[in-house]
């Protein structure tokens, strides 16, 4: 049975090319005296007998093979009829004496390209090498150029191009539309062109491609269907789910199963991630109603758990906020989960610059990909995430009232130790009086602002000085300190030995 064999995507300029030759000095020959860098062969590969040369065809499926005809094990005549039996489509050229000219016809009988006489000279050889080379190069422009024009026969079945359908299909596919019949999958939650790409590479698979946020799968129909979604979805690692039809499809029926597979879209958005189905002709709508009124108010309690820092009740009331979402279709249901991120990020984050802060240190942002999120769990899980971090952030603002003020602070000095910090620039940042401001900072620290800004610079001055590079003046500046005299003499009190001294210890 032949294999089907997919091409590969793009012009190859190089070659790979098999010599097999049970002679080895006239292997040898071959292999080492033409210069196959220079043809643009990029692999060279070499057998002694038939067999093992149709196990290297199986392996690694040169472009061209050079073989003798006279071979033990198989010979050269019924090596190239297995070739072509098992779908290689290498170009081949025979070696044969004078004495065996005859086997010549037998030869071109399995669609050999060329022969060659021994005793052969290494320019013939890679004369005729490029000219093989060119008729490679031509037939691989002009198969991926039919294989392009026959795929947008099956862009047009599937959408709403059914006009000259008929013509394009005899034109490419060589039978009318109606007697051309193929399967047809749908991949849902994963819609970019480079899975569509990777998916097109399955030998199951006559093309694939994006249409309306789903990745619509061709198939050759000769395969079982639901198989074929099996390996499909293997192929996604557990990324995306499948819907199938599991009879054949005519071209002229594909725009009716294409619908059908797009109305799948939120039945798959709202199932588990990888699930594979099988489609039938209509689905069942969505049931139910979205109660906005009730949808708000969960939205006021799930802020109010928030700043309570309890994240039960916040997890018990953002699941009875994603409960009511199931009821609206894929895009409605992103549109107001998006929503109770902005109103939990404005109403939250955008007035607490500590809180924002922190959020912004996160390496990832869960709650940005609401919108891109393939399936409903992970739209839950983004804004979960996010809820669950306001909540450790309140969660530690109850255990210390002081907390917003320090945070803020620190994070306002860790910003600005550089310049001249004072009390009442911070106050003003805050929107608190300056004692008030030293009283909560004390109480939720136990030092002063002074005290906490003058060892934070001199923990930035001892990482600086690791710099050898760098003078005591340097530093002093680097800190904040405009007076060398003055920070040498707070540093050799907090330290007990001077700049210079320190910077030799280090």
């Amino acid at each position: 049975m032949a294999v089907t064999r997919k091409a590969n995507a793009g012009e190859r300029k190089m070659f790979s090319i098999l010599l097999v030759e049970d002679e080895k000095l006239e292997l040898e020959t071959l292999r080492d005296y033409v210069d196959w860098k220079r043809l643009g062969a990029s692999k060279v590969y070499t057998a002694r007998n038939g067999r093992t040369a149709l196990e290297c065809l199986e392996e690694h499926e040169p472009d061209i093979m050079i073989t003798d005809i006279q071979l033990p094990v198989m010979d050269g005549i019924e090596l190239t009829k297995r070739a072509r039996e098992e779908g290689f489509r290498c170009k081949i050229v025979f070696l044969t004496g004078y004495d065996y000219f005859d086997y010549v016809k037998s030869a071109f009988q399995v669609q050999a390209v060329d022969y060659i006489l021994k005793p052969f000279r290494v320019e013939e050889i890679e004369a005729l090498i490029l000219r093989i080379k060119g008729q490679l190069e031509t037939e691989k422009m002009a198969e991926s150029s039919v294989k392009f024009a026959s795929s947008q026969v099956f862009v047009a079945a599937c959408g709403e191009g059914r006009e000259g359908l008929q013509e394009l299909a005899l034109k490419y596919l060589s039978l009318p539309a109606e007697e051309k019949a193929f399967g047809i999958l749908a991949l849902y939650g994963i819609s970019d062109d480079r899975a569509a790409a990777r998916i097109a590479e399955l030998t199951e698979v006559r093309h694939a491609f994006s249409m309306e946020g789903i990745i619509l799968v061709v198939l050759y129909g000769y395969i079982s269907f639901g198989d074929a979604a099996g390996r499909i979805a293997a192929v996604l690692d557990g990324g995306g789910s499948v819907a199938y039809f599991d009879e054949k499809i005519s071209l002229m029926d594909m725009r009716a199963c294409t619908e059908v597979l797009c109305g799948y879209k939120d039945r798959m958005f709202y199932g588990e991630v990888g699930e594979i189905i099988r489609a039938a002709e209509t689905e069942e709508p969505r049931s139910g109603r979205f109660d906005r009124d009730m949808w708000k108010q969960n939205g006021q309690r799930l802020q109010q758990e928030i700043t309570a820092g309890d994240k039960e009740g916040a997890a018990r009331i953002l699941t009875a906020c994603m409960n009511g979402l199931r009821s609206l279709g894929r895009e409605e249901c992103q549109r107001e989960a998006y929503g109770l991120y902005l109103n939990l990020y404005n109403r939250l984050e955008l007035d607490n610059a500590a809180l924002m802060g922190e959020m912004e240190k996160r390496a990832e942002k869960p709650e940005l990909s609401i919108w891109d999120a393939g399936f409903f769990s992970e739209v839950q899980q983004a804004l979960w995430q996010y809820v669950r971090e306001l909540c450790a952030y309140f969660a530690r603002q109850r255990e210390n009232p002081n907390y917003y003020v320090t945070t803020w602070v620190r994070d306002y000095l860790e910003k600005n130790y550089m310049n001249v910090c004072s009390v009442e620039e911070m106050a003003e940042g805050i929107r608190l009086s300056p004692n008030y401001l030293r009283s909560l900072f004390k109480a939720g620290t136990g030092q002063t602002i002074l005290e906490y800004m003058t060892d934070f610079r001199l923990q930035k001055a001892c990482e600086f000085f690791k710099d050898k590079s760098l003078k005591v003046k340097d530093v002093s500046m680097m800190v904040g300190y405009e007076n060398v005299s003055y920070f040498s003499q707070i540093f050799a009190k907090r330290y007990g030995v001077t700049p210079n001294e320190y910077r030799k210890m280090v």
